[in-house]
């Protein structure tokens, strides 16, 4: 029942950084004596991009393939894009792996089917879950810096600059990192994997369920 529990969690939050944050840009600038100030903040998920103007007064959100032909009018590289793309396909692949470790699972814990097949394969979906949630957050971690800095020559010269990265100079900042869907994803990974370690460490059979006699 435990790991069963923790299976829903772990899904549940897969389902939530699909459509929540990866990866947050918040820049501030100050022009002029006047210090005025202008602060944007472009947020993408693993579907859509939004962007907050100055101020906050105003926030647009358009899809990818929306962005892509806007990118493309203006010669910009579309890079980034691509790898958004890829962690949306890992997600949406990890919530299927999931959703049939739940189902075996399910099945294991109220005795539906053969249980030791039920129990063996709610435990390697389980793991396989684990697994592919891995994969996406370590190749979102690689892949975000090295496309920024291959697209902007500005920071190929900058030394510290990684996934995680903030730099403050005369009142104007920049800041970048990873948003709440893409540690959501982590812990998604995490919950799957002691799910299953406690289904391997289950010996108890299930109960086997009979008809009284007429």
């Amino acid at each position: 029942m435990i790991a069963l529990i923790g299976m829903i969690l772990a899904l549940v939050f897969v389902i939530v950084a699909l459509v929540g944050p990866w990866y947050g840009i918040s820049i501030k600038l100050t022009l002029g004596t006047a210090e005025i100030k202008s602060d944007a903040t472009m947020s993408l998920t693993a579907t859509t991009l939004s962007v907050t103007t100055p101020l906050g007064s105003n926030t647009t959100t358009t899809s990818y393939a929306d962005t892509r032909e806007q990118a493309k009018a203006t010669g910009t590289d579309t890079g980034i894009l691509d790898i958004f793309n890829i962690a949306m396909y890992f997600t949406i692949f990890a919530l299927i792996v999931a959703i049939l470790a739940l189902v075996f699972l399910s099945g294991y814990t109220f005795n539906f089917g053969k249980p030791h097949m039920m129990k063996n394969l709610a435990m390697v979906f389980g793991i396989i879950t684990f697994i592919i949630v891995l994969a996406a957050v370590f190749y979102f971690m690689v892949a975000v810096p090295s496309q920024l800095k291959a697209s902007d020559s500005n920071l190929q010269n900058v030394e510290d600059f990684g996934f995680w990265y903030s730099k403050s100079e005369s009142g104007n900042s920049v800041s970048l990192g990873p948003g709440f869907a893409w540690y959501l994803m982590i812990v998604a990974g995490i919950i799957a994997l002691i799910s299953s370690l406690f289904i391997f460490m289950d010996k108890t059979a299930a109960p086997v369920y009979q008809n009284p006699a007429p």
